[in-house]
């Protein structure tokens, strides 16, 4: 178990990457849009694409959708699927199941969110996760027994339980049919943690993952996209005009201690991006931005790591981190001037 996946939304307004990444965040889920419980017309949350672009290459980046039973299931699972493919994402989507405003049947509540989830996994492929709480859940939906396929992310406020029913099976807050959760959304608006995490609003969503890191990334599959590989992802280089440098690589100079700091850098011709670290390692759940092409920013150290050299860089959104100057013998980064 290993935590904080946040969850955000319009309600925390803009957030602070830094301050986000800084307090330890490990994942997220970001809120994509939902449905008016009025007239039933699906919405996009006004803070989702930029939330996306801010997080969604620098940790595992999940989406949700607010949901009614008392609308069309599969409109609003439509909906929701237009939105995440047009944003990059490794967890699985999910839907936010807490609010019955017209009293919706069992058996409507059922069919609807069944709909739902069937619509999304047909258009995407994978298994929503549901996110709701037993005392509503329980009285509201049942214990169908189809939502025992689905990860439970389950919400119960507490600092002094390790399980959120306790472990007893026989609990009101256990979800049925559920034995077990994925994600415990243990602590939430009145928590007081909001400028702690970069957020505007006073409280913040904060989750536990029943998972290890390990086992967390390997579900998520996070490090094996683009800028989520240990290096960058090779772009083959438009064709030699004659006027490419031909030094060979193992000829640079490392810069001596007494250089002046900061200098300028920028990401080697060839390459898309490359990870940025929290330390000058590719060694375990370090990732905290991304180096991208184009990207001018400011060195202010530099150390060797046997044959490998690492720059602490500071991006242009602020970010700070460890990049690889040159690792397993490749130059990636170099000086500006």
């Amino acid at each position: 178990m290993f935590e904080p996946l946040v969850d955000v939304s319009k309600w925390q307004s803009d957030i602070d990457v830094s301050k986000m990444l800084g307090a330890g965040t490990k994942a997220m889920y970001i809120r994509a849009g939902g449905t008016d419980r009025n007239n039933g017309a699906s919405y996009t949350d006004r803070r989702f694409r930029e939330n996306a672009e801010k997080f969604s290459e620098r940790i595992p980046v999940g989406y949700y959708y607010f949901f009614y039973p008392h609308f069309d299931g599969v409109k609003q699972a439509k909906y929701f699927c237009n939105l995440l493919k047009s944003v990059k994402w490794d967890l699985p989507p999910a839907i936010d199941v807490e609010s019955n405003p017209k009293n919706a049947s069992k058996s409507r509540c059922q069919t609807e969110i069944k709909e739902f989830l069937d619509t999304v996994e047909n258009e995407l492929g994978v298994k929503c996760v549901i996110y709701t709480r037993a005392t509503f859940w329980n009285p509201n939906v049942g214990a169908p027994a189809w939502a025992a396929d689905y990860k439970l992310w389950v919400a119960i406020y507490s600092n002094t339980l390790s399980h959120p029913w306790d472990n007893n099976p026989n609990s009101n807050y256990r979800p049925r049919p559920w034995n077990d959760w994925w994600l415990w959304q243990y602590s939430a608006d009145r928590n007081a943690r909001g400028a702690e995490f970069g957020v505007a609003s006073s409280g913040i969503d904060i989750n536990r993952v029943n998972m290890t890191e390990e086992e967390f990334h390997s579900f998520a599959k996070w490090g094996t996209g683009a800028v989520d590989d240990d290096e960058p992802v090779v772009v083959t280089p438009p064709p030699d005009d004659g006027m490419e440098d031909l030094v060979d690589e193992t000829d640079e100079v490392v810069e001596e201690p007494t250089t002046k700091y900061p200098l300028q850098g920028f990401l080697r011709r060839g390459y898309t991006a490359l990870r940025l670290r929290s330390r000058p390692t590719t060694h375990g759940s370090n990732v905290v931005g991304a180096i991208k092409r184009g990207y001018n920013f400011s060195v202010y150290k530099e150390t060797q790591l046997g044959d490998d050299i690492w720059w602490l860089i500071e991006l242009p959104d602020g970010t700070v981190g460890w990049g690889a100057r040159r690792y397993n013998a490749i130059t990636y980064l170099e000086y500006a001037d």
